[in-house]
């Protein structure tokens, strides 16, 4: 079929142009083929107890999973330097503690799980740990266990489950028990500024980052934090 268009230019001017249209048939394959990139955030899928909403970014072959915490468990070794606990990720001799650092205001920090399905079977394909700022730009943390995209080493733990809800939620909890090592360290400089506590007589205390904290981390751009939902 074709048709005659006519289009008003920004300058005034008139053009006439001749468009010829025709149906194609096109197969599964090749519609599977040109949406495989394309990707369909979706917010607020579901709640975590204890962590809160999970939000999915739907592609072709998996979903990513995010969710905004504001914790991070840290069960590590520290010691008490002029007044304050710092992590001392490669000591062995240091005495273990399960601390918890609360992420601070100007610091969005979210945990992602990528799952898949094949069958009735739901697998997590990975979990990874970001950092962002208020622009929404992506940090790696600079804490051990961590890969240059961020993909975080949790330890083995079961994976495969019913639904995506159970695969996230137990994804989060390996991540709220597991222990933190000096695998994949690249600074304990860096971490002791960034990991504070003060201890107190009940509790110990999350202190302030030492610096701005995006000096102490390093910046990311990866095509899987490009589809976190922050």
């Amino acid at each position: 079929m074709e048709k005659t268009e006519i289009i008003l230019q920004s300058d005034g001017s008139f053009v006439e142009r001749l468009v010829s249209e025709r149906t194609l048939n096109v197969g599964q394959s090749v519609l599977d083929t040109l949406t495989e990139n394309l990707t369909r955030p979706i917010r607020n899928v579901f709640h975590i107890p204890g962590w809160g909403f999970a939000h999915a970014n739907v592609g072709l072959n998996d979903t990513l999973w995010s969710v905004p915490i504001d914790r991070i468990p840290l069960h590590a070794r520290f010691k008490l330097i002029n007044q304050v606990m710092v992590p001392m990720f490669a000591s062995s001799t240091d005495i273990e503690m399960p601390l918890v650092w609360q992420v601070p205001a100007g610091v969005k920090v979210v945990f992602a799980v990528v799952t898949k399905q094949e069958d009735d079977i739901v697998s997590v394909d990975g979990n990874w740990l970001f950092a962002c700022d208020r622009d929404n730009r992506g940090y790696r943390l600079p804490l051990p266990n961590l890969h240059d995209d961020c993909r975080i080493c949790t330890g083995a733990f079961e994976g495969d489950q019913e639904t995506a809800f159970e695969c996230v939620k137990a994804s989060l909890e390996q991540f709220g028990k597991s222990k933190w090592n000096a695998d994949l360290m690249r600074t304990s400089e860096q971490s002791q500024k960034f990991f504070r506590f003060k201890p107190t007589k009940d509790t110990f205390e999350t202190l302030p980052i030492q610096g701005e904290w995006t000096g102490l981390c390093d910046k990311i751009s990866t095509a899987l934090w490009e589809r976190v939902v922050v």
